[in-house]
């Protein structure tokens, strides 16, 4: 029988998440995955909380604080990804879409100020569509994130089975 390894506690994974920030490679267990994105999410909701009060500025601040967020969990889902032996190409997809739904948004609403109503239109439709699609690519993905880890893989030996996934005993 395969020994498994404790999950992490909320501390430990958001310190593994922080120290892995910039690694794209390997794996991360479900629990290092959705503590660190709790603690992401939370703290970053208050930010933008704070930040969407600010008259004037207040927007572009909370936008900034929502990239700053997408650029700090893509590392920690590829690696998530990984683990449950899914290839990270949704990810990609996931950030275009999220980054093409932002641009068409700011062209859309520099549209509206200047009264181009066309550009505004076809931009908020562009803008509408990539969303939407980017939500259809996160729904994906959070079920491919709640997936068991696979033992070793093709991505590296497995975090939660150092010795390889447990055989489940067939049941008469």
């Amino acid at each position: 029988m395969a020994q498994v390894v404790p999950q992490l506690d909320f501390m430990q994974a958001v310190k593994l998440a922080w120290s892995r920030v910039k690694e794209t490679t390997g794996r991360s267990r479900r629990s290092e995955f959705w503590w660190a994105m709790l603690a992401v999410g939370v703290g970053g909701a208050i930010v933008g909380l704070i930040l969407g009060l600010i008259p004037g500025i207040g927007i572009w601040l909370k936008s900034i604080v929502n990239v700053a967020v997408v650029i700090l969990t893509v590392p920690l889902m590829m690696r998530r990804l990984h683990d449950a032996g899914k290839s990270d190409g949704l990810v990609k997809a996931y950030v275009i879409l999220f980054i093409a739904t932002i641009i068409l948004g700011i062209v859309a609403y520099y549209a509206a100020r200047s009264l181009a109503l066309g550009l505004m239109s076809i931009t908020g439709i562009l803008s509408t569509i990539a969303g939407l699609g980017g939500l259809v690519v996160a729904i994906i993905l959070i079920v491919y994130c709640v997936q068991d880890s696979e033992g070793p893989n093709k991505f590296g030996p497995s975090p939660k089975y150092p010795e390889g996934k447990p055989e489940i005993p067939a049941q008469q």
